[in-house]
């Protein structure tokens, strides 16, 4: 689930996102618009065969996620024997808005971050169906970087520090997940972007605007591409975590359509038509998911 930097020039998208994901450009919304990163979205999410893809904190909008949501849902469809138009794909990256589109639309499914699946999976009856396979790796996990210079050598040394991000919406996951029990408010001055290259050059400018950045492993995978990556060192990385789940919701998927989507989603890395989609979304495919992996994530978190 990865790519460039600013989806509104690269025009791809992620699936990452899975997720996951929330990278430099849309790519990342991928899971997630996955992620990652289906249909016109210009209609919203509204059946029990309906996915929506809820990354929180992902850059662009649900109109620029339109097209690769689209072919998405085409391929998801045609995969479970559904026709043609049966299944349709909606992207969210605002919190409140995705939770309110599940309450009023209620969809059969959903792609979600990790985030939003520990803090919503009992409240919403969330069942895994399959998790995100990132085309960088099998595992996702958040990176705390400072600059290279004059930054702090490890966590416990950048208490008090200024820390910027666009993925700071749950900061429950932050400090029990990402941090390993340090409470992110209490030990840090906090500061939200719409975007982590918008962090990175914040941290790296001259006039030293944040000490710290939180990025996803999909922005910090993208850092490659940044010039600014020269300048910032890892001062802190969480454990390995499960990539971003597509989960169904109990009572609105059918354990029909359930059975149907899996077969989809788990066979859609060795489908030669799904090739071209699953690079655009930067993703090897789907996977059985790692229910012991998430089990272990939520407690954690405190669910």
């Amino acid at each position: 689930m990865q790519a460039p930097i600013d989806a509104t020039k690269t025009g791809r998208y992620s699936a990452r996102p899975f997720p996951s994901q929330a990278g430099f450009t849309m790519k990342n919304r991928g899971l997630v618009i996955a992620a990652a990163l289906l249909l016109s979205l210009s209609a919203a999410v509204a059946g029990p065969r309906d996915l929506l893809v809820f990354y929180p904190g992902a850059p662009g909008s649900p109109e620029d996620a339109a097209s690769v949501m689209a072919e998405f849902g085409e391929c998801l469809a045609k995969a479970a024997g559904w026709p043609a138009g049966a299944l349709k794909v909606s992207f969210e990256n605002d919190l409140q808005l995705g939770l309110g589109a599940i309450q009023r639309d209620k969809p059969g499914f959903a792609l979600v971050g990790l985030p939003v699946y520990l803090a919503q999976a009992g409240k919403l009856k969330l069942k895994l169906v399959a998790q995100s396979l990132p085309a960088g790796g099998k595992t996702d996990g958040y990176y705390l970087l400072g600059r290279k210079a004059d930054g702090p050598a490890n966590l416990n040394a950048a208490k008090g520090l200024k820390l910027i991000s666009n993925l700071l919406y749950d900061k429950t996951f932050v400090s029990r997940i990402v941090l390993g029990g340090m409470d992110l408010e209490k030990n840090f001055k906090l500061k939200e972007v719409s975007s982590g290259l918008r962090a990175i050059k914040q941290v790296v400018s001259e006039e030293k605007k944040a000490d710290l950045v939180l990025l996803d492993q999909h922005q910090h995978d993208s850092l490659g591409t940044l010039d600014e990556a020269k300048l910032l060192k890892q001062v802190h990385r969480s454990p390995d975590l499960p990539t971003a789940p597509v989960v169904a919701f109990d009572g609105v998927a059918s354990d029909a359509d359930i059975a149907a989507l899996k077969k989809a989603l788990l066979g859609m890395g060795a489908d030669k038509s799904a090739e071209a989609l699953c690079e655009t979304m930067t993703l090897k495919g789907f996977a059985e998911p790692d229910a012991a992996a998430y089990e272990a994530a939520r407690k954690l978190y405190g669910e």
